[in-house]
């Protein structure tokens, strides 16, 4: 019953989708316009706290950006530059996630001081609408993170890059046991990576198997090379190469072909879809805005995690 509810939502999403994506955002800043309005269509998943959509998220600079997707073809809608007002977020690399309520968090590491500045976005705004992120706090210790994810449970996970964010030396998997939304980032390691057959790890995305979302094994990236991953292990293998630091996969019942897609985000914010059985690249689907400073795509990638049964066997 649930999956032919969402098949229906589907349905109904692309046969309304010549109303969706013609209203004019108030994003800037040389992304290629317009917005969707309506999260870029999909279906609620019914296992998530909020409704989902096929959807893509990144911050880089003074941006939000929104990459509403098709519903039929995966293909990417015209991406959405968000301005990001408040206290300005510092100039890094930026790590990114979605919780299951639909919010996302986020975390900056300043180039300025080594330290990992979080936040989060309650509501992130499909419309275009300028966005002030919620502090959350710093990382303790001069632990620095380069990568967020979330998995089938709904946990928060960090990626510690250790003693640089160029090499594997120092590297953890860590989860957090704490209430981060509160400021608490007590945590748990759950893997060592300093000595893991994989290189340093940007971003963590779930993977897919036989069409279907799982949390671990994932995917993986570094400086552009995908790894099918093992996360509590810190095993994998190289699987192919495509983006720069930003990796997502989204479930099929976010599209009316019940297919699920893998999407890489470059360094110049170019996203491609990766064929997640070959590897190999789609053409551009789409370039996000020019960044005053840093590189425009200077970022992990997010979206919604759809209906999974978790990989990961540690408590």
């Amino acid at each position: 019953m649930k999956r032919l509810a969402v098949a229906l939502s589907l349905l109904l999403a692309s046969a309304c989708s010549s109303n969706v994506g013609n209203n004019t955002g108030s994003g800037d800043g040389g992304a290629s316009g317009g917005t969707d309005g309506g999260g870029g269509g999909g279906g609620a998943d019914a296992t998530s706290s909020a409704p989902q959509y096929a959807e893509l998220w990144y911050s880089a600079d003074t941006y939000l950006v929104y990459i509403p997707l098709d519903v039929a073809t995966g293909a990417a809608k015209p991406f959405v530059a968000i301005t990001i007002e408040g206290s300005p977020l510092p100039l890094g690399q930026n790590a990114l996630t979605m919780m299951d309520d639909g919010s996302l968090i986020g975390a900056r590491l300043s180039k300025a001081d080594n330290q990992t500045y979080f936040y989060h976005i309650v509501d992130p705004p499909r419309d275009g609408s300028p966005v002030t992120p919620v502090p959350l706090g710093v990382m303790p210790d001069g632990i620095m993170i380069e990568g967020l994810y979330t998995d089938c449970d709904g946990r928060l996970y960090a990626m510690d890059t250790g003693v640089d964010d160029s090499s594997a030396d120092g590297n953890r998997l860590l989860r957090f046991t704490g209430d981060v939304l509160a400021g608490d980032f007590t945590y748990i390691v759950i893997s060592d990576l300093a000595t893991a057959d994989v290189a340093d790890i940007d971003d963590m995305g779930p993977g897919i198997a036989n069409n279907e979302i799982t949390d671990n094994p994932g995917l993986a990236i570094d400086t552009g090379t995908v790894y099918n991953f093992n996360y509590e292990t810190g095993s994998g293998t190289m699987a192919g190469t495509g983006g720069t630091w930003g990796i997502h996969a989204l479930g099929k019942d976010l599209f009316t072909d019940q297919v699920a897609r893998l999407y890489v985000l470059t360094k110049d914010a170019e996203l491609y879809e990766m064929d997640p059985t070959t590897y190999q690249l789609s053409g551009i689907l789409g370039t996000g805005p020019t960044t005053a400073q840093g590189n425009a795509g200077w970022s992990g990638l997010a979206g919604p995690l759809t209906d999974c049964d978790s990989g990961f066997t540690i408590p």
